[in-house]
């Protein structure tokens, strides 16, 4: 099974999620780039994620915030389940990336035509009771799916993330069996 892992917002490429994973499987089943979400636009950046999924034959894809938005879309594309954890689909009104200092104008205004709110079956949602960044998530989210977990956390840090990875993987991929250790 391959993997495509995409952090968020100024996040890293060696995540929580990818270190979670990473005990869980193989590293070589993961694929989890460094995104440059200020610098890249965001039609190209899109454009190289999908390249990068295909070109891997991605079996799932994860995404944490930011990077939920782009697992979505990428995994409409190929017909493949998401796992979103927190996921950011409106990052043109959120403060955090519309108020950065370092944030191009030109990348904002595109993050307002893309429409990253789509339904899709296949995307798994986990939700933390305390999402500082996006309180009202919630309601966006049970439009883009009827898979939704309500975990303990906060925005960036989901507590017993490995074990909600588990539980998932399991239940999307239950040919593999108990093949993914068993959380901490």
């Amino acid at each position: 099974m391959k993997i495509l892992n995409l952090h968020g917002f100024l996040g890293k490429a060696d995540n929580r999620s990818y270190a979670a994973l990473c005990r869980l499987m193989p590293k070589e089943n993961i694929i989890s780039p460094k995104i440059d979400y200020l610098h890249e636009h965001p039609v190209k950046l899109l454009d190289s994620l999908l390249k990068s999924a295909g070109e891997n034959d991605v079996d799932l894809i994860i995404g944490q915030s930011l990077g939920g938005a782009y697992a979505l879309l990428t995994a409409i594309r190929y017909g493949v389940p998401c796992i979103l954890t927190n996921p950011c689909l409106h990052p043109a009104d959120t403060d955090v990336i519309s108020h950065h200092p370092d944030m191009p104008v030109a990348i904002l205004a595109e993050y307002r035509k893309i429409g990253f709110e789509r339904y899709f079956g296949k995307a798994y949602i986990l939700l933390s009771d305390y999402d500082e960044l996006l309180p009202d998530n919630a309601d966006i989210c049970r439009r883009v799916s009827p898979h939704i977990w309500q975990v303990s956390g906060t925005h960036s840090r989901i507590d017993n993330l490995q074990e909600e990875l588990r539980k998932l993987l399991i239940h999307l991929f239950p040919q593999e069996g108990n093949t993914y250790e068993k959380a901490d």
